[in-house]
């Protein structure tokens, strides 16, 4: 699904999980540990049909020091942080991560000759700020929402999928853990005859 369909940027999909109300976060944390989520968000971001390539998943700064200093890069995937900080510095690693300025030097980093070939699938993952830029824009060609049926209180909300831009494509069976009730559900843009025509 990578194509490079503006200006030399890469599109995305959205991975995120959101309550009804679309809450993502509370006190810079996820308010609830679900494990069948964070196999369902490994297996989807390391998944590759080219065994050559590798995914790049993109994050803020903030996500990036949320993730367990062991866990972090992200194994088997190109980590790309967006961050304006002059003095943010990952030390002396790490080949598998990139730093940007912005969600557009990012995308238009990752359609470069360089990585082009390399990297088959891009994900942005959180947090708040640039799922808020990124989540109906039209780079964006599907969102994976792990939806949350219980309610928890959020301190950090991104906003409703477009349903004029993107419609439900498949969805899961309800899991419950840890007294949560959630599902899968990956929305696809809406392709008008028009770009079908020009794709």
């Amino acid at each position: 699904m990578a194509l490079f369909p503006i200006l030399g940027r890469r599109s995305y999909e959205v991975v995120v999980a959101a309550t009804k109300t679309m809450g993502i976060g509370k006190d810079g944390k996820l308010p609830w540990r679900l494990p069948s989520d964070l196999k369902f968000f490994k297996n989807l971001t390391m998944t590759t049909a080219d065994p050559a390539k590798k995914n790049a998943v993109i994050m803020g700064r903030k996500t990036w020091e949320s993730i367990p200093v062991q866990h972090r890069p992200l194994p088997g995937r190109l980590n790309v942080i967006l961050t304006r900080s002059e003095s943010f510095h990952i030390g002396s690693m790490e080949k598998n991560v990139l730093i940007s300025g912005s969600m557009i030097s990012a995308l238009k980093l990752l359609a470069s000759s360089r990585y082009r070939l390399s990297i088959e699938n891009v994900f942005v993952i959180g947090g708040g700020q640039i799922l808020r830029e990124s989540l109906n824009a039209r780079e964006c060609d599907a969102i994976h929402l792990t939806e949350i049926e219980t309610d928890i209180d959020c301190d950090t909300f991104i906003p409703a999928i477009d349903v004029t831009q993107f419609q439900p494509w498949c969805s899961s069976l309800p899991i419950v853990e840890n007294g949560i009730r959630y599902c899968f559900t990956t929305y696809v843009r809406v392709r008008d005859s028009t770009s079908i025509s020009k794709g």
